[in-house]
């Protein structure tokens, strides 16, 4: 009774290598063989999204941009990006909000569009001390809504802008 079992064990064994083998030969094109396919593109890295706010003596500005190239689970759906920058210097709250639509398009013969960016700008006196500003972005990924958001105080006197590090910053 053993060797018949030792027998089916190397049989499924053989089998399991053997379709192994014939898949590697046979599936994957030699490296540096041309695509059977004029419309092969090579997979690229899915880079996501970058959030980076900017202060300037001027203005406050906050930016999302979200790369889809490369993300194979995109299927050209609506990516919503929605974000948020607000300044409170004790006299009470300005704030500003915009949002932006990333979505394929309605031509099914042209590539999809696959870089979206929105940002908003708060602008403030030319000079400030230690002013509270804080920044919210969310859009839509594979796996659900992602959202990071900052809090930071920043100076500007004789011209010269600058911001404590993050005070908090959360991503979610």
């Amino acid at each position: 009774m053993r060797q018949l079992l030792r027998r089916a064990q190397r049989s499924k064994a053989h089998q399991i290598v053997l379709a192994g083998v014939l898949g590697l030969t046979v599936g994957v094109p030699a490296a540096g063989g041309s695509p059977s396919s004029s419309r092969f593109f090579p997979q690229q890295a899915c880079s996501g999204a970058t959030a980076t706010r900017e202060y300037t003596a001027e203005a406050m500005t906050f930016r999302l941009r979200l790369d889809l190239d490369g993300c194979r689970w995109w299927d050209g759906s609506a990516r919503n990006l929605v974000i948020y920058v607000s300044r409170d210097d004790g006299t009470g709250p300005a704030s500003r909000y915009s949002m932006m639509a990333c979505e394929s398009g309605s031509d099914p013969n042209a590539d999809p569009t696959t870089f979206c960016e929105v940002f908003t700008t708060v602008h403030h006196p030319t000079e400030e001390r230690a002013v509270s500003y804080q920044g919210e972005a969310t859009w839509k990924w594979h796996d659900g809504e992602r959202r990071v958001s900052f809090e930071t105080h920043c100076t500007t006197t004789e011209g010269k802008a600058s911001c404590d590090d993050p005070v908090a910053t959360w991503h979610e």
